[in-house]
């Protein structure tokens, strides 16, 4: 069964202001987008690379990095209150002493950019992406030392020879509490998996992936349980229209593989050229589908638990960055697609109406036509709406974009920000699924670093409660080991709204009874699981083995004996 908290989380209070919106812009329904960087209040700079949220500083608000392809100077942007507009927030170039841009890093196009603690001490690290065509390896790795980044690409074991990271996601795909790494190079290029050894190294899991015939480039992965067996598959977006599903499944011998499900679940006919992707739930039935943009349409896929229908965005550009975004409060995920590079149009913006069908809005993103490729899901003001970042690689002027969700809509909203413990679950608890109940109507939200196109959003997962004043409860199924029951938390409310609040595993180590105390009660069971794994499964099925690792060294024996009694004797 799963294990039940009083939610009595810390949260910050926010309350979302009312935002002016200009008389000349266009509002549909309530929902309208401020152009910042154009109207020249928030500049973020000239750029051609990749965007992603980072944590600078733990002030609660969220920072950026970016990369520039063109020139090789990436930056890092820290969220700063404007001096000028009180209330209203601006980003300010970080990057001087930094580390970020040593000779190393400015051989190498920043393209992708990434974003996770990979080293599990709780700072944000970040890996960069390129796609140059020079013979120089590509794959920057920057470890975050205290706010100094320092480039440990070679001794991380992530530059690979020969190999030009086109593409990158992390996932713990074996779920030992730390984050792997999925790479995608160009045409002919298989994928390539690293496998986190939780030690500040990666080591090749190639032999885990599967022939996929003659791949093209990957321009976007996304790690999520598409059949909600509790392990992470892996979609991957190839460029033209050969791409793949992963189905994580046993080896039979203890470990983990991958199989190539897509044909046998509906995941095809993507369209030509698909570039990002964003799996949400659209049609509120609990289970996530994938969005995906092309050179063409654009699609969605319904998930009917693990199988796929292929339904059709009319869009008429060419995209890149997809993002699920709730932008009205209202309940239900709209969607935002980037487009398109290389050519000009506008971005689009599709509302859902609640049934499931989407609406074109894109003028209330009041916007201009622009070559736009990457974008993030943020809510960078802290307001309790979400807005969208996007940088635009073409000419003539190389820039970022600043969409402020200035909507008038009138939903209320709650934030859940999730933080493994870097012990059992990574650090950002990536892949973990969030159930929230608010008024009788259930929502859920899957925790994705490195989707969009290649993109990492505002982890911190945003649920629009519409007329809810408060939530009923939240569930959360962490992406660690053990069976799935024990894996899941419920934190009870009633929790009031429009604030933003952090969750973290619960479960405690040495509760073998899984009562939610460690007493000597757990001796007993605690005996079980270190001498007989059968007797103690068939005892306590919905209870983790795992929680018997009192010296956590990764094993369950004798060795644990000590650290147990010491334990029960606080």
């Amino acid at each position: 069964m799963a294990r039940t908290f009083l939610l009595r989380a810390a949260s910050c209070g926010l309350m979302a202001a009312a935002a002016g919106i200009a008389a000349a812009q266009v509002v549909i329904g309530g929902i309208s987008f401020a152009d910042r960087a154009a109207q020249g209040d928030i500049t973020l700079g000239v750029f051609d690379g990749g965007i992603a949220v980072i944590n600078l500083d733990a002030d609660g608000f969220p920072d950026v990095v970016i990369g520039d392809r063109s020139t090789r100077n990436d930056r890092l942007l820290h969220n700063e209150p404007d001096p000028d507009n009180p209330g209203q927030r601006i980003f300010v170039d970080a990057t001087a002493g930094s580390g970020l841009n040593d000779a190393d890093g400015l051989a190498r196009e920043g393209d992708g950019v990434i974003v996770f603690d990979y080293d599990n001490d709780g700072d944000d690290d970040i890996f960069f992406t390129g796609v140059q065509a020079s013979p120089l390896s590509s794959g920057l790795l920057y470890r975050n030392d205290g706010g100094t980044f320092v480039n440990v690409s070679v001794a991380a074991g992530v530059r690979i020879a020969d190999f030009r990271a086109h593409a990158a996601a992390v996932g713990d795909y074996d779920l030992d509490g730390d984050n792997d790494l999925m790479l995608g190079g160009p045409n002919s290029v298989p994928l390539r998996l690293l496998r986190n050894n939780g030690d500040g190294t990666f080591s090749s899991a190639q032999g885990l992936i599967p022939p996929l015939g003659t791949p093209n480039a990957l321009y976007s992965g996304l790690w999520m349980d598409y059949d909600s067996d509790g392990w992470l598959d892996f979609v991957a977006l190839m460029n033209q229209t050969t791409s793949a599903l992963l189905h994580n499944v046993s080896d039979g011998a203890g470990g983990r593989t991958f199989v190539n499900v897509a044909p046998d679940i509906g995941f095809t006919n993507l369209g030509s050229a698909p570039m990002g992707l964003a799996a949400g739930d659209y049609d509120g039935d609990g289970d996530f589908d994938i969005a995906l943009s092309n050179a063409s349409t654009g699609s969605y896929y319904r998930n009917d638990g693990g199988v796929f229908t292929r339904l059709e965005l009319v869009t008429s550009v060419w995209g890149w960055g997809t993002n699920w975004i709730d932008v009205d409060n209202d309940g239900d995920v709209d969607l935002y697609m980037a487009g398109s590079y290389p050519f000009v149009n506008e971005d689009r913006l599709f509302r859902n109406d609640g049934g499931g069908v989407f609406a074109d809005i894109h003028s209330a993103l009041n916007t201009q036509p622009y070559e736009s490729r990457f974008s993030v899901r943020v809510d960078f003001n802290n307001d309790g709406r979400d807005d969208v970042l996007v940088n635009n690689p073409g000419p003539p002027v190389h820039f970022a974009s600043v969409y402020e969700n200035v909507s008038s809509t009138p939903g209320h909203w709650l934030k859940v920000r999730l933080v493994g413990d870097g012990l059992r679950v990574n650090p950002e608890a990536a892949g973990a699924v969030i159930r929230l109940t608010a008024g009788g109507v259930e929502q859920v939200r899957l925790v994705a670093d490195g989707s969009s196109t290649t993109a990492t959003e505002d982890l911190r997962q945003h649920f629009g409660l519409g007329a809810a004043t408060a939530v009923d409860q939240i569930e959360v199924l962490w992406p660690r080991s053990g069976p799935l029951a024990s894996r899941t938390e419920v934190f009870e409310g009633p929790l009031a709204a429009d604030q933003i609040i952090t969750l973290s595993p619960q479960v405690l180590v040495g509760d073998m009874n899984c009562d939610g105390a460690v007493n000597v009660l757990d001796i007993n069971p605690f005996v079980l699981a270190i001498g007989d794994v059968a007797a103690y499964a068939a005892a306590y099925p919905d209870c983790a083995r795992e929680n018997a690792d009192i010296d956590d060294d990764g094993q369950v024996n004798v060795l644990d004996i000590n650290a147990f009694v010491a334990l029960l004797g606080g």
